[in-house]
């Protein structure tokens, strides 16, 4: 297990550790502290890419590691944050909305490490909608106002549509033309 230990594993732990006391924080109904590590979850995840990067360690080891904080921090976490928090209102409606925004993260997590481009990714990133859930949560929303948003989100985690990575913003011109080819290929 040596060769495993890098900043870039660390971090990623890091976000694991988080993603798992946010589920905890839920389980005492403290849903803001509960999003604010699924933030920090999103720090972390940030971080731990450059760090890899950076360090010239990118594997198969840190990119499994990274799907599996990502579906407990991104996924489960959220889920569970937005069902305690509204959802409970609708109890088979509401669990299945939670159920399918965390099946379709671990899918797009499972398609992710199949596909990638260092423009876009296909379909929503995870990390953005657990955060969005996560915010969401906290608000308490009504639950016919929840369950549209947690369903679109899964939903456009497993589409195809094209979501810009960072390195995809900075070559717009690249990106524009996916842009357009996604375009072309959703109105043939």
């Amino acid at each position: 297990m040596k060769e495993y230990v890098s900043l870039a594993n660390f971090l990623t732990s890091g976000s694991l550790v988080a993603g798992f006391l946010s589920v905890l924080l839920v389980f005492r109904d403290n849903l803001a502290a509960a999003a604010a590590l699924i933030v920090l979850a999103a720090i972390f995840d940030l971080l731990d890419g450059a760090a890899a990067r950076r360090a010239g360690n990118e594997n198969a080891f840190g990119t499994n590691l990274d799907s599996l904080a990502d579906v407990v921090s991104f996924g489960a976490a959220p889920a569970l944050a937005l069902y305690m928090g509204s959802l409970y209102a609708l109890p088979l409606l509401g669990l299945a909305g939670c159920i399918l925004f965390f099946l379709c993260g671990a899918w797009r997590l499972a398609r992710f490490s199949t596909c990638k481009n260092p423009l876009y990714f296909i379909g929503c990133p995870i990390p953005g909608a657990g955060v969005i859930v996560a915010v969401l949560a906290v608000f308490g929303p009504p639950p016919f106002v929840a369950l549209p948003v947690v369903l679109v989100l899964g939903i456009l985690m497993i589409g195809t549509m094209p979501f810009p990575t960072l390195s995809g913003l900075r070559n717009r011109e690249e990106l524009s033309e996916v842009v357009e080819e996604y375009r072309q290929t959703r109105n043939a």
